[in-house]
């Protein structure tokens, strides 16, 4: 029985794959009249559904790999200061292409839909393969057009006496009737439950910011509160956990060179599980940037120093018998960012310490590393490790069975981890141009509703 299913599934698979080689053979005959390779390299926002990348941009033959490429195009994304995400795409010519390189970039707003984001980036992406394109037969294809005040695509103003993109342009708080203030409002609630377990979360949130090329400013506040009730056992009580926070955080930053600044920070709120009625801190603090600025769509090295000072109301009395505290803490943070064709970087070490007390401490280390090592072959590992001996809030009651259980309240630890490994191999043919989206299926095990 066991030899047959076997038979049957190794039959069933060899159908397949002879009905699909006509048509295998007929993609490759067509994808020899076009010269250009291309290779998209975007993992962010605006980049989820690359099949409309490949059906709106057919003159070009994608491949899976950059190594396989004429072109690679790096796009990177950044948060504006309306909230909305500004699209870098830098295009790097490989072999007959080397060293002709650009860059584009768009800005979309803080409403913009997935859609809004992916029409953005594929105008830039068109408007950036003109050059690249003209060399090659599918240049017959190309039609540019100088659109009017509403359009999108190459369009040019007049400033300075020289004509440059739109979105170059520096807008000035004449033009905005709000000087760049931005506002949010936002919530959301969760139930589910089974016979015998019930959970709820309930979320608010709200922010205001102003973010110009001389002031950042942001403050942003968040409650949060989540119910979960278990039915043990129908004849005992149920057990109810109950977490509860809220906080209100706000910044305020001076660009003073092309790599220095001043800021300070401030936090208020309360945490049930860390024992906290009420807390606040204040952070004035200095941070160089190693490079501009200006290059941090591809690469940020800064080193940031500030000086806290923390208080707190606690809920119970502590492990160092305090029901409220006031403490002075330096911490020191190094953070280096790199987006490359290679691959993506991120990297922070923070150290704090305690100015009263030196064995009053915390090291945390964070990062993770997505890189292509060789051709279809990539790793990316991710994780952060954290020595903690800075624990002041600790009440000396400890934690019940049901705290433990529940993890309604934080426990003693001397470290926390958390570590993320994995790879990907593809091999095979080089092409990638098809879009098929027939049985894709749609299924799943959640609803889920994006209202804009």
């Amino acid at each position: 029985m066991e030899i047959r299913k076997v038979g049957m599934v190794v039959c069933l698979t060899l159908v397949t794959c002879l009905c699909a080689l006509p048509s295998a053979a007929q993609q490759l005959q067509d994808t020899r009249d076009v010269v250009l390779k291309l290779f998209l390299d975007c993992q962010g926002a605006g980049c989820r559904d690359l099949d409309f990348f490949r059906s709106e941009v057919p003159v070009v033959n994608w491949v899976r790999d950059r190594e396989d490429s004429d072109l690679h195009v790096l796009v990177t994304d950044q948060t504006t200061g309306g909230g909305g995400r500004l699209f870098t795409l830098a295009f790097i010519g490989r072999g007959e292409f080397e060293g002709e390189e650009q860059e584009l970039s768009i800005s979309t707003s803080a409403d913009a839909t997935d859609d809004d984001q992916r029409k953005a980036i594929l105008g830039r992406l068109k408007l950036g393969l003109v050059q690249y394109l003209v060399g090659t037969p599918a240049a017959d294809q190309i039609v540019v057009s100088l659109l009017g005040a509403q359009g999108v695509e190459a369009e040019m103003v007049e400033q300075g006496g020289r004509a440059i993109p739109r979105e170059e342009q520096v807008a000035s708080s004449g033009d905005d009737p709000w000087n760049f203030w931005v506002f949010r409002l936002g919530g959301n609630g969760v139930l589910n439950g089974e016979s015998r377990i019930k959970a709820s979360n309930l979320i608010a949130n709200l922010s205001a910011n102003r973010t110009t090329d001389a002031w950042k400013f942001d403050i942003s506040g968040l409650f949060s509160k989540s119910k979960s009730e278990f039915t043990v056992n129908p004849d005992l009580p149920q057990v109810v956990s109950v977490i509860e926070d809220w906080r209100l955080s706000s910044i305020l930053v001076r660009s003073l060179t092309p790599k220095w600044s001043l800021g300070v920070r401030t936090i208020s709120g309360r945490s049930t599980r860390l024992n906290e009625d009420f807390r606040w801190s204040i952070s004035p603090g200095i941070e160089y940037n190693f490079v501009p600025y200006s290059e941090s769509t591809r690469r940020l090295f800064t080193l940031q120093a500030l000086l806290n000072v923390r208080h707190w109301d606690y809920t119970e009395e502590t492990v160092y018998f305090e029901t409220e505290e006031t403490r002075l803490a330096a911490s020191l943070t190094a953070a280096v960012n790199q987006v490359q064709p290679w691959g993506r970087m991120r990297l922070s070490l923070t150290g704090s310490q305690y100015l009263h007390d030196i064995d009053l401490y915390r090291v945390a280390l964070n990062g993770s590393v997505s890189m292509r090592l060789f051709r279809g072959f990539s790793v990316n590992v991710g994780g952060s490790y954290a020595w903690i001996r800075d624990q002041l809030f600790l009440p000396t009651g400890g934690a019940s069975q049901e705290d433990v259980l529940l993890r309604q309240r934080q426990l003693q630890t001397n470290f926390n981890y958390a570590t993320v490994v994995g790879f990907s191999y593809q091999f095979g043919s080089i092409f990638n141009n098809v879009v098929n989206p027939r049985f894709g299926g749609g299924g799943g095990d959640r609803i889920e509703i994006h209202i804009r």
